[in-house]
């Protein structure tokens, strides 16, 4: 619901962060992300670039990069 209430009412010139580790709920309204750990950006790309460099979802990613954090 709260995901939808955002889509609805989001505008193209607008920016919107979102910090969570629930990324398979989320994954579908990314553009770009950006991984942080441990205070370093350790990944800051679009999104179809990711997937189409990684053959993966962003989900199997975060997973990947934060398996044992």
């Amino acid at each position: 619901m709260i995901l939808d209430t955002i889509l609805e009412n989001y505008s193209p010139e607008q920016t919107i962060l979102i910090a969570t580790h629930l990324i398979a709920d989320i994954e579908r309204i990314f553009s770009n992300v950006i991984f942080i750990k441990k205070g370093k950006i350790v990944l800051n790309k679009e999104v179809e670039e990711i997937r189409q460099e990684s053959n993966k979802s962003i989900d199997e990613l975060f997973r990947e990069e934060f398996r044992y954090e």
